[in-house]
């Protein structure tokens, strides 16, 4: 099934546009979020090609609905012009949306030049059930079923869990496992090659990242405190080995430059995977243009990749039904009451995070915290609501350059690759979940394994996927590291999607601080400039 229609390519037919967008998306179901980023899409993408087209020119959308996935197409008959390459000599246009915004990262916006005519194509999904209700009915659903077998049929518990649950949970962590790798392999080398305007942004980069960086490390912090209070005598237990641990921990970090290239991908070894991607992803960003053919070949498959993965999460409330169900046949629902204590730790690792990201509001910027979170509180309750990122661009965009003084173009780039890159809250779930489980398979943590967690936790908190629920596939590169049982991922995925709108809105909260504290240095830095000159005079 297709719909498409012709425009004008001229800023004029930006409204029209947008319009037949959203009404087709509207009849789809299609969640805020996605018809928010579509109609993103769509203005950036008609704004860079009337930039570059003759006059009268035109340009055609169309949509297209298979199975569950719309794709939305824009084409143009002209001179090859991709509106996610920005020129190198472009001054203030190289800080338009599309050419640094999130949907690049979100794995789902592709262009490709052919015969004449270039096609931008946005993919996105047909609206289906709210994640955390979903997972709300799953558990809801096992826990009756799993109480009603014990009651009424004990003599079942064994079959059921040996031969139908237990065999079905293991299959979809298997393929989950199969997925998870090259998935991430092609997603980090993507989210590279398609950041080129960074050495345009020297200026910036540095301070920017810097804060990045910090933040996500600050979070580190505040989850290895959390966890050996909430766990002291695991920390407490491996204290004494101070010789091991450094031993331990050399080899954690030279382990990550691989020997062996396929032995990284057959073992699934995580930090190796992401060492190559990352090498990979800065060789094919130095000879960009010179192969086009293989940018094609990544940009394609890791769209592949991340459709599959986005339809083998889309069965886990299934699979969260199928473990409860198994874990309350023998005999381990004890989880789900232990699981309220790391839920708690959580969400006072997220405000201790908050209130000395607000305390450095106070002291780098000489603001009162309070007025600070009556200017941003509408961004946040817009992320809160959608648990997307992408939602708040034009919000936190107006917010960041009208009311908070950041000039424009640090704004239009902080914000589509802090999204990308800057994910301290995810940090804290991700580390305190899994020292949870481990806990509870009996896998205890010293403190080298404390700290090559935090450390793995800060590096794939960049690799989770943008999308709501879709960070829950972390936890099985981590499990296997750590050698907990995949059972586990039941409860892991229960206890993200739960906090998946609190990261969101958190993370959007530490990329306006990050944001604010390199506008302040970078004024700073303007301001010392007239003294060194008038002093070499």
């Amino acid at each position: 099934m297709a719909e498409k229609e012709n425009f004008k390519l001229e800023i004029a037919s930006i409204e029209a546009a947008t319009n037949f967008v959203r009404n087709l998306l509207k009849q789809y179901k299609c969640t805020n979020r996605d018809i928010i980023q579509a109609e993103l899409f769509t203005e950036e993408t008609i704004v860079y090609w009337a930039n570059v087209a003759a006059p009268n020119e035109t340009f055609q959308i169309e949509l297209r609905k298979r199975f569950k996935t719309i794709t939305l197409s824009l084409t143009y008959r002209g001179a090859q012009a991709n509106p996610l390459d920005l020129s190198e000599e472009a001054e203030d246009d190289e800080f338009s949306f599309i050419g640094q915004n999130i949907l690049i990262g979100l794995s789902t916006v592709t262009y490709y030049y052919e015969n004449g005519v270039n096609v931008v194509t946005f993919s996105l999904k047909k609206k289906g059930l709210n994640p955390v209700v979903a997972i709300a009915l799953a558990l809801g659903a096992a826990i009756i079923c799993g109480l009603t077998v014990n009651r009424f049929a004990p003599s079942m518990q064994t079959i059921l869990s040996t031969s139908i649950l237990t065999p079905l949970s293991n299959a979809f962590f298997g393929f989950l496992n199969a997925i998870v790798i090259p998935f991430l392999f092609v997603s980090v080398i993507a989210s590279i090659f398609n950041m080129d305007n960074i050495a345009q942004m020297k200026r910036i980069f540095k301070t920017l990242f810097s804060w990045f960086f910090g933040l996500t490390a600050l979070a580190g912090v505040i989850s290895v405190l959390a966890g050996m209070v909430y766990f002291p005598l695991q920390a407490a237990g491996a204290a004494g080995a101070s010789e091991g641990v450094w031993t331990q921990i050399a080899e954690i970090v030279f382990d990550i430059v691989p020997t062996n290239i396929l032995k990284s991908f057959l073992d699934s070894n995580t930090l190796q995977t992401i060492f190559l991607a990352v090498i990979t992803g800065i060789a094919m960003l130095t000879l960009k243009g010179n192969f086009p053919v293989l940018t094609r070949a990544i940009t394609e498959l890791n769209l592949v990749l991340s459709t599959l993965l986005d339809a083998v999460c889309s069965l886990m409330p299934w699979v969260i039904f199928i473990c409860i169900f198994n874990m309350i046949l023998s005999g381990d629902s004890m989880a789900l009451l232990s699981s309220l204590g790391v839920v708690v730790i959580i969400c006072v690792c997220f405000i201790v995070f908050t209130l000395l990201c607000l305390l450095s509001v106070a002291a780098i910027e000489k603001k009162n915290p309070f007025d600070y979170i009556r200017t941003i509180s509408p961004v946040l309750l817009i992320a809160l609501s959608t648990a997307s990122s992408s939602a708040t661009f034009a919000s936190h965009t107006r917010t960041a350059s009208t009311e908070q003084g950041i000039r424009d173009y640090l704004v239009n780039f902080s914000i589509p690759v802090g999204a990308l890159f800057s994910k301290p809250f995810v940090v804290p779930v991700l580390f305190l979940v899994t020292i949870f489980l481990g806990n509870f398979y009996g896998i205890s943590f010293g403190i080298a394994e404390i700290i090559s967690l935090v450390v793995l936790s800060i590096i794939m908190s960049i690799a989770v996927p943008p999308a709501q629920g879709m960070g829950t596939f972390l936890f099985t590169v981590v499990f296997k590291k750590y050698g907990i049982p995949l059972e586990g991922l039941a409860m892991a995925a229960s206890l993200f999607i739960l906090f998946d709108y609190l990261i969101t809105s958190g993370d959007v909260f530490s990329i306006n601080i990050s944001m604010l504290h390199t506008e302040h240095f970078l004024k700073k830095a303007e301001q010392k400039k007239p003294a060194r000159f008038s002093a070499s005079i």
